[in-house]
């Protein structure tokens, strides 16, 4: 882990370590934490593994079923791959620090090959090599992006009417789900906004706020993204009346200016929280497909994309792919909105997009 801290990184710092479970730096330990129980279970040395033991391992993340449903299996397979790999490079360091060579490598103790691929990176096409393990079931996986229907949306605010055993829960709930919906921004960018922000918003004729753009290499960075006046109306409401309440309850703690906050104690409500939100809920509408909070980001990409085809007039996914890649200025307006680091982030979501396009032209217009 130290060696992955001194790493470079897209901003030069390392992998980021922000939130509640430390960013992308939590995420590696946390994905070689299934191999360090798996040693430790099975009293293994990790300089003592086998291929073969490489690949019980693997094949342990493949059976494994969610704790509220032995039916749901817990991971997919792109997700056992991405924690493959990582197991793989911490290997590859473990036969380093050893002196042992080959630990990890083609025809090694832990036979692995590597797989070239092309892919394109703000337009220009980049050759990389992956690693592959004959555990592995696929040698890639597409990304899939699945945005929230409508429909979906409509039975999570129903069952918060429904679950929510306090005016103020209710309030906040549709309030989290609103700010989602509007500026298709991440969890970690949710959560800090402030009560400042949105009073400052409230002052402008056309409303916008500075979001801290996450996973792009580097603190600091900011959008601005646009609140709807009903929305601004109604933050304002529960600023006023139900967070003002619960902080009154606490008077001897100072108001630490977070806009979503606990209604037992009025702390700051952190990341996990929002997404234990949505389970809840989820649960209480009876949705079984996935519905969290990241799909309304996706809904909020997928619906930049088909505003976008709309206005090149794009014919098929390929010609719009092609005149993304090559109009730099709308590449760089469509990034700034969403906040990828990448064009082809965004790119992921053009076959979604064309499927859309007429059905979002039509709410476009009603919303104009």
């Amino acid at each position: 882990m130290i060696k992955i801290r001194m790493q470079s990184g897209r901003g030069g710092n390392g992998p980021s370590r922000l939130g509640s479970k430390g960013g992308t730096f939590g995420e590696y330990a946390g994905q070689i934490s299934h191999l360090i129980r798996f040693c430790y279970y099975n009293k293994l040395n990790f300089i003592a593994l086998s291929d073969d033991d490489f690949c019980e391992f693997i094949d342990g993340l493949r059976t494994e079923t969610k704790p509220n449903n032995p039916n749901q299996l817990k991971r997919n397979e792109r997700t056992i791959s991405s924690i493959g790999k990582r197991c793989l490079s911490f290997l590859s360091h473990v036969g380093e620090i050893n002196q042992i060579n080959n630990f990890v490598g083609i025809r090694g103790t832990i036979s692995i090959q590597m797989v070239d691929s092309i892919f394109y990176r703000n337009g220009k096409a980049l050759k990389r090599s992956s690693v592959h393990h004959r555990s592995f079931r696929t040698i890639s996986a597409k990304k899939t992006r699945k945005p929230i229907g409508e429909a979906t949306i409509a039975k999570l605010r129903d069952a918060i009417d429904e679950v929510s055993t306090s005016e103020f829960l209710c309030n906040r709930r549709h309030l989290m789900i609103s700010l989602f919906e509007e500026l298709g921004a991440r969890r970690g960018e949710i959560q800090p906004i402030t009560v400042a922000q949105i009073l400052a918003a409230s002052k402008v004729r056309n409303p916008i706020i500075p979001i801290t753009t996450l996973k792009r290499g580097g603190p600091g960075l900011t959008r601005e993204l646009r609140l709807s006046s009903p929305l601004i109306e109604d933050l304002l409401r529960y600023i006023r009346s139900d967070r003002r309440e619960i902080m009154k309850r606490f008077k001897g703690i100072p108001d630490h200016g977070f806009l979503f906050i606990t209604e037992r104690g009025g702390r700051p409500l952190g990341i996990d929280t929002l997404t234990t939100e949505f389970s809840l809920i989820r649960r209480a509408a009876g949705i079984e497909e996935q519905a969290c909070a990241h799909l309304f980001r996706h809904a909020f990409c997928t619906n930049i994309v088909a505003k976008l085809i709309a206005e090149t007039q794009a014919l098929s996914p390929d010609s719009f792919r092609q005149t993304l890649m090559t109009n730099k200025m709308l590449a760089e307006r469509a990034m700034s909105m969403s906040g990828h680091a990448t064009l082809e982030s965004l790119l992921d979501y053009v076959d979604v997009a064309f499927r859309v396009k007429s059905k979002f032209e039509q709410v476009i217009h009603n919303v104009e």
